[in-house]
């Protein structure tokens, strides 16, 4: 069988399975509430739905940083998770996250969900054929016991954090306030990737990734800053000589391109050099192990409003080096060069809203035999 009529299989296979699940679509939780993770292709961002589903109010910390998937790759035996890193995701509720949604109601929130997923050197995880299984809040509390040769995973009492929980009649506790009973954690139903997600196994940057190993340079994005808003961020970036011998390179600040993913999707940052003609003695002489660094603020080489929002931003570089230095007599290198892995670079507050961390609005969902996600 060749690889393409495998992969055929497997994606047929894949999706078979989800089918067989989404016709019984899965039992709301005791709060009543039911979480939904609709992709529309890779064009278009995901939204992540909760649904009142019940006959009660209930209470839920709509807060997106919460968002977990659990991929399985075709091919690979083991789970993948995909979640922010632990340093964004809240340890407990915000008092400013909790809604409460009368039945009926939902809370709804689109998403680029390579943010949660996102893998360096290009997208192998949300991949045709991966099966996404979403999960909202924090994980389960369970113990591994052995039952007739086998291990299982046996649930405890659940304690707080809570995400969601039953409305009480006469609660004096406030809208804003943890409950002391509740669900740790939603689950929604699996769902698998068409083939058009192909075009995410790989950037554009990240596709030149693989020219750069023969080369004798490496760039890398060693730091990026821990910013409060969008003008104070900074990212460093480390050119280094792999080689055995001494390179000559011509490096400016406007040669460098970044390509970012943020809380919104992917945008680049592509500067347009000035055009001057260099002179000899900006040209670097790079022993060999040797390096260069450059720290940049990006606000002057990314376009206004690449970092406005508050979250995590994950950076690739790429310098195009293009002068020779044949005009001095020098055989300096020329070509492209991109790093590997990203940098990653937090903003705090940022120039809009903080809530938009968690700006999942309240809508009233469609009435049916399958409660489905809010418009």
């Amino acid at each position: 069988m060749s690889r393409r009529l495998a992969a055929a299989a497997t994606l047929g296979l894949a999706c078979s399975a989800v089918a067989s699940a989404r016709a019984e679509p899965p039992p709301a939780a005791p709060t009543g509430l039911r979480l939904e993770v609709s992709e529309r292709g890779p064009g278009l961002p995901w939204r992540l739905s909760i649904v009142n589903a019940g006959g009660s109010p209930a209470r839920l910390a709509a807060d997106p940083r919460l968002l977990r998937l659990d991929v399985r790759v075709p091919g690979k035996k083991a789970t993948e998770t995909c979640a922010l890193p632990a340093e964004l995701r809240p340890s407990e509720p915000a008092a400013s996250s909790w809604v409460t949604l009368a039945p009926g109601e939902g809370v709804s929130k689109s998403f680029d969900p390579r943010l949660y997923c996102f893998a360096a050197g290009g997208q192998w995880k949300l991949v045709p054929g991966a099966l996404v299984t979403p999960h909202f809040g924090w994980p389960k509390r369970t113990r591994r016991v052995w039952r007739g040769g086998r291990a299982v995973e046996e649930p405890l009492p659940q304690k707080p954090p809570f995400v969601a929980a039953t409305v009480v009649e006469g609660d004096a506790g406030g809208a804003s306030s943890e409950p002391e009973q509740g669900e740790r954690e939603l689950d929604g139903a699996p769902f698998a990737l068409r083939s058009t997600y192909a075009e995410w196994s790989s950037t554009r940057i990240a596709q030149d990734t693989a020219k750069k190993d023969t080369g004798p340079l490496e760039l890398r994005v060693v730091r990026g800053s821990d910013a409060d808003v969008e003008r104070t961020a900074t990212v460093e970036v480390r050119l280094k000589n792999r080689s055995k011998r001494a390179v000559v390179v011509y490096l400016r600040r406007d040669l460098l391109s970044f390509e970012v993913m943020g809380p919104d999707g992917l945008s680049t940052c592509d500067p347009d050099p000035d055009g001057r003609a260099p002179d000899r003695q900006a040209f670097t002489h790079l022993a060999p192990g040797g390096s260069l660094a450059l720290t940049s603020r990006l606000v002057e080489l990314c376009p206004r409003g690449t970092f406005s929002a508050p979250g995590l931003y994950l950076i690739h570089a790429r310098l195009d080096a293009t002068e020779s230095g044949e005009d001095y007599g020098l055989d300096a290198f020329t070509g492209r060069v991109a790093s590997a892995r990203p940098g990653a670079l937090r903003i705090r507050v940022g120039d809009e809203p903080l809530l938009r961390k968690r700006a999942m609005r309240v809508v009233m969902a469609r009435t049916g035999s399958e409660p489905s996600a809010p418009r």
